[in-house]
């Protein structure tokens, strides 16, 4: 039996003769043990009756495997385009899509065999692929070509998604001979038919989820789902928002109040472990706390700064005793003398600590610079401390011995 243009193979199962219906197309007398359909002719008692296809014949399918199929039939038309035109300057791979389409589709019909599986087809498509590909086609230079030329195809320029999903459609039922990806269940009337495609495994249905057109085989449904972009999902942080799942990762690193923070004393010593959320009320909550890391870090800094202080008076003593010396030895030096070669290697490794020395009078200074900037930074954190501990005094009676 045709349909398409393509031989469509009978359920493997026999199918109990019924009577047509003026309602249904034509019953149409076919011995199920003929050649091609289950072996050798067998006896008039094995002679059944069934309905012809596309009357009383249940059409659903897996819109995931037909949709799969027609991406693969449109990745294949785009790279044999790309792969034909790549070493031609002023070739159109678009122009080539409608041809190589049909023939793609052609060759994949031609291939049809009587054990033919959905797996063949997956290989016949990447046989047909591979024999477009030229002696220099090299990949690294067509990957955007091609990528660029099936985004413009998936919108159907170049190849409409309609005759796509046509081809789809006809190859599956071509090489699903094993009936795992639609149905084939055939019925006594247009009643039986109807009924059945309510409860019918592969009939299609819309994603509920808000925002999804998705529409899926129903045997497809539950995957579809726990995959679907837009299913909304409670966040696992614990905030209590119901995010889609495509913005569920940016709403945990920036908008949960419960994604993982830092106090902003964590530096100083405070060990809380605090969210975004709860940021703000900790440093209410502990701003006494907080006041008294800050008072510490302040006294570290007092007895860094005198340290760092004694250091460049010390420095500083030493330089007022190395300036005369290489002064001194420089003179010599021009004085002459057996002594003069000694005398002026002297002189370099004293500049040489001189150098060193102001480098690090510099460095000390600059760190006494920052020091006074840290300490200036920490005075003001300690008033607003301060402040803050005295307005929390005030909010809570009791705590300021108030009734």
């Amino acid at each position: 039996m045709q349909q398409n243009g393509l031989a469509i193979p009978f359920s493997e199962k026999k199918i109990r003769a019924v009577k047509a219906p003026a309602a249904c197309s034509m019953m149409t007398e076919i011995e199920l043990n003929s050649p091609g359909v289950m072996g050798e002719p067998g006896t008039d008692e094995e002679k059944v009756q069934i309905v012809d296809r596309g009357a009383c014949i249940c059409s659903n399918m897996c819109w995931s495997t037909r949709d799969g199929i027609g991406k693969a039939l449109v990745d294949a038309t785009c790279k044999a385009a790309v792969y034909q035109t790549g070493m031609k300057p002023f070739a159109n791979p678009k122009a080539q899509v409608g041809p190589l389409s049909s023939e793609l589709v052609e060759k994949l019909e031609q291939c049809v065999k009587p054990d033919t599986i959905l797996s063949n087809l997956s290989a016949n498509i990447n046989e047909w692929t591979a024999g477009k590909r030229g002696m220099f086609t090299l990949n690294f230079w067509q990957e955007d070509s091609i990528a660029s030329l099936q985004a413009d195809v998936a919108r159907g320029d170049g190849w409409a998604a309609a005759d796509v999903s046509r081809a789809a459609r006809t190859l599956l039922l071509a090489y699903d001979r094993r009936g795992l990806a639609h149905c084939e269940e055939a019925f006594a009337s247009p009643e039986e038919l109807l009924a059945h495609k309510e409860v019918c495994a592969f009939r299609p249905v819309e994603c509920q989820n808000r925002g999804c057109v998705q529409v899926v085989g129903a045997n497809s449904a539950g995957a579809h789902d726990a995959s679907c972009p837009h299913k909304l999902l409670k966040c696992p942080q614990g905030c209590g928002a119901d995010v889609k799942r495509a913005a569920l990762r940016e709403h945990m690193a920036t908008e949960c109040d419960m994604k993982p923070a830092v106090c902003p004393y964590k530096e100083l010593g405070c060990q809380h472990e605090v969210t975004a959320g709860t940021v703000e009320a900790h440093c209410r909550e502990c701003a006494g706390t907080h006041l008294k890391l800050v008072v510490d870090w302040v006294g570290r800094l007092s007895t860094e700064a005198v340290a760092t202080e004694a250091r460049v008076r010390d420095i500083k003593l030493l330089l007022q005793g190395v300036v005369p010396k290489v002064e001194e030895t420089a003179a010599e030096v021009v004085a002459g003398g057996e002594a003069r070669g000694k005398l002026a290697g002297e002189v370099r490794e004293l500049r040489a600590s001189l150098n060193g020395m102001a480098k690090a009078v510099t460095a000390l200074e600059g760190e006494m610079k920052t020091q006074k900037s840290d300490m200036k930074l920490a005075i003001k954190t300690m008033d607003r401390l301060a402040r803050a501990q005295e307005d929390m005094v005030k909010r809570v009676p009791m705590l300021s011995g108030k009734s």
